[in-house]
């Protein structure tokens, strides 16, 4: 296929560079076998993978010019987008049967890791004649929870790759996968996106007060598609309110007391799995508050992530000193060591409760 020029206009907010590297592999053809997005989860990693694919199975491609992806043939339609509602996109991006020649693999949400049947399901697929295009593309969300046999199954497809098949692998920890991998992937690193740009994304494409934006444009911490979860999914932001008031508490009350609320907070999982994670999001948000009671000793508001909560925390801002802080701080780093070291979340919270 000769040189093309296509437009496109992929729902990425911030992360330009990435689209415009891509688009430009399209209209070149010159498309790699192996990718890695790598970067913290809610930057659209996701989104512009199925974007990316979508538009090397779009029929509008054997035309060399035009809109990618078209939205309209009938590849497109298998996609079943409209391309502006994002909780659409979102369901897409995570189903396995959008199209014959396109795959995703996951982590469930019970286990650990992704296993080596998953894995040579996801090759198997791969592997298969082309449904409706010319290429065969597969995506492996959670990539860095890999188990290790998963791993070596896969990098055996990825030292003989097989033309018009493209594999994307989307990670937040480059360092977990095997060198091996790394080597044959072309790696595509996402970054956090400016307040600024989050808060005039929320204001002109979701009609966000100018107040809500500008809380949700710092709490999201740089990940767009987290501030558009605390403005639409009113039942997601409580939860991270709780996980605010819950720490709050903490500097409010007797060990006792800290037990007793941690062992409810971590009630509410179903499965082992689910309290693991229940508990790392509770680590983060508290690291964050940490760092805005640093930043508030040194009268640094402007600065601070969780501006809704700014008058709560200035009250607690000298109740500690900055050793003080720093020894939570650095708690708060070892306890999410402690969960991947698969040390039970109860211990792991309880043992962050006698440092507060």
């Amino acid at each position: 296929m000769p040189k093309a020029n296509f437009s496109y206009t992929w729902p990425l907010v911030g992360n330009a560079q990435i689209t415009e590297y891509l688009c430009r592999l399209l209209n070149q053809n010159k498309v790699a076998g192996t990718f890695i997005f790598n970067g913290p989860d809610n930057l659209g990693k996701t989104t512009v993978a199925r974007y990316f694919a979508q538009s090397l199975l779009c029929d509008q491609r054997a035309k060399g010019k035009g809109k990618l992806p078209c939205g309209e043939c009938s590849s497109c339609r298998h996609f079943n987008l409209s391309g502006q509602d994002q909780k659409q996109e979102a369901m897409a991006a995570d189903s396995d049967n959008i199209h014959g020649d396109f795959h995703i693999v996951k982590k469930a949400k019970d286990k650990k890791n992704i296993s080596i049947e998953q894995i040579r399901e996801f090759i198997k697929a791969l592997s298969m004649s082309s449904f409706l295009s010319l290429y065969k593309i597969g995506i492996i969300k959670h990539a860095d929870n890999l188990s290790l046999a998963a791993a070596n199954a896969l990098l055996k497809t990825l030292e003989e790759p097989k033309e018009n098949v493209v594999i994307i692998l989307i990670t937040k920890d480059l360092d977990s996968l095997p060198p091996t991998i790394k080597s044959r992937s072309q790696i595509l690193n996402f970054h956090p996106v400016s307040a600024d740009i989050i808060y005039d994304y929320l204001v002109d494409k979701r009609q966000a007060t100018r107040s809500a934006a500008k809380n949700f444009s710092r709490l999201c911490l740089g990940r767009p598609a987290l501030a558009v979860k605390f403005l639409e999914d009113k039942d997601f932001l409580n939860n991270y309110k709780s996980q605010i008031d819950l720490f709050l508490e903490f500097l409010n009350q007797d060990i006792n007391e800290r037990f007793i609320g941690i062992k409810n907070f971590i009630s509410q999982a179903d499965n082992n799995q689910e309290t693991m994670m229940i508990a790392k999001r509770a680590l983060e948000v508290w690291q964050g508050l940490v760092r805005d009671l640093i930043l508030l000793k040194y009268e640094f508001g402007d600065l601070i992530q969780h501006h809704v909560k700014e008058e709560a925390l200035r009250s607690y801002k000298n109740k500690f000193s900055l050793a003080g802080l720093i020894a939570i701080y650095r708690a708060l780093r070892q306890a999410e060591e402690n969960l991947r070291a698969n040390v039970s979340p109860q211990v792991v919270m309880e043992n962050v409760a006698l440092y507060v």
